[in-house]
């Protein structure tokens, strides 16, 4: 049946190649991995600008927590407005009633900020400071990305 010198290979434990080697990997996967970090860094680039961007609206943010009379109101509105519009359109608004025009706040804040405006009693009472900080607070998040 068998010639002599003949034996039948072991099928149970079959000889396997030897595994195939993780490095040196193909030039393709360093394109790839180059590519996917070159997008990295520029998303992350766009980021950081985007939040340096906005450094004037968290800043902006955080001084609406504090108390303020009238005209440190309009001061702080005016450094707003000149965030977003060029400086002769805000430097030509000299009363409060043309700065505050701009201002989506309700008309009888406005109407409170422009009489109170440089008078010796310029303090908002407590319930219509608390209103106005809520409605530039609003605003402010409404405003356009810089």
């Amino acid at each position: 049946m068998l010639e002599k010198g003949f034996s039948v290979p072991e099928l149970l434990s079959p000889a396997l190649p030897p595994g195939l080697s993780w490095f040196p990997l193909p030039p393709g996967w360093f394109v790839l991995g180059g590519m996917l970090l070159i997008g990295l860094t520029i998303f992350l680039l766009f980021r950081l600008a985007r939040w340096r961007r906005n450094l004037w609206r968290r800043e902006a943010l955080a001084a609406l927590q504090q108390p303020h009379s009238v005209d440190s109101w309009l001061a702080l509105i005016k450094r707003i407005l000149l965030m977003h519009q060029p400086r002769h359109h805000i430097s030509h608004a000299l009363s409060p009633e043309q700065l505050l025009q701009q201002v989506a706040i309700d008309n009888d804040l406005r109407q409170q900020l422009s009489t109170r405006y440089c008078q010796p009693d310029n303090q908002l009472e407590a319930i219509h400071n608390a209103r106005l900080q809520s409605q530039l607070k609003n605003w402010l998040e409404k405003l356009p990305y810089v």
